[in-house]
């Protein structure tokens, strides 16, 4: 029951872990072993996940449903680099490999590259290299690698969000742009049939400037465009 008295629903829908393939979450990233290196991100995932699947599916309570992956968007599949990370499709097909069996729905983060990006806009790979990541400007592409690897799954997006200027200079976008970002977004999840959830990151901004500033209010509770926008999607 929450402070207001009223009744909170059964949490049925579960993740396993959070970026698995982000060192920042789950490390090592890579092995070092004879010829070469293994991911063994993806090896320690493939276990989490079966566990964590295997858990709340033997609880035998209707209509519970885990999601795998949770991937972060990018990954320089560089195990010399001075931080290693496995790409999202490359993370896909490790775990496969590794042994993971199955999921209810595949999670991803397919958060933006910079702030001159839009929902649209397609990640570009270096030196006119295939793109390593994963926005939903190629969403497309994790959904064919799912569905090739493990049939028709559904598609969790657990995490996005843009964060604006101000406060974050660096990385955000104007205001009036997140909002504008959030409807085409959101019109981008809903447009696929394959994805069934889209959370946005966060409704407040992080008190830490360091952090994330993708709210749809400020720390001190002042609601951005975003928050009306955000609202006209759920009315």
């Amino acid at each position: 029951m929450g402070d207001d008295g009223q009744v909170i629903p059964a949490v049925k829908d579960w993740t396993a872990w959070n970026e698995p393939n982000n060192p920042t979450f789950l490390t090592p990233q890579y092995v070092k072993i004879k010829g070469g290196y293994a991911i063994q991100s993806a090896i320690d995932y493939a276990k989490i996940c079966n566990a964590v699947y295997d858990g709340v599916h033997g609880t035998l309570v209707a209509g519970e449903r885990v999601a795998c992956g949770v991937t972060a968007p990018r990954g320089n599949n560089d195990p010399h680099s001075s931080r290693p990370s496995v790409s999202p499709l490359a993370f896909l097909r490790a775990v496969k490999k590794a042994g993971l069996r199955t999921f209810d729905a595949w999670a991803h983060h397919p958060y933006y590259a910079g702030p001159s990006d839009q929902p649209i806009t397609k990640p570009v790979g270096a030196r006119g290299s295939p793109a390593t990541a994963v926005t939903l400007g190629n969403l497309s592409d994790l959904v064919k690698l799912v569905t090739q690897l493990y049939g028709n799954k559904r598609i969790w997006i657990t995490e996005y969000g843009y964060q604006t200027n101000p406060p974050d200079a660096l990385f955000g976008v104007s205001w009036a742009k997140q909002a504008l970002y959030l409807k085409q977004a959101f019109a981008i999840a809903r447009a696929n049939p394959r994805v069934d959830m889209m959370l946005w990151f966060l409704l407040k901004d992080d008190p830490n400037l360091g952090g994330w500033q993708s709210g749809l209010m400020t720390i001190a509770g002042k609601k951005k465009p975003s928050f009306a926008a955000f609202e006209k999607l759920n009315a």
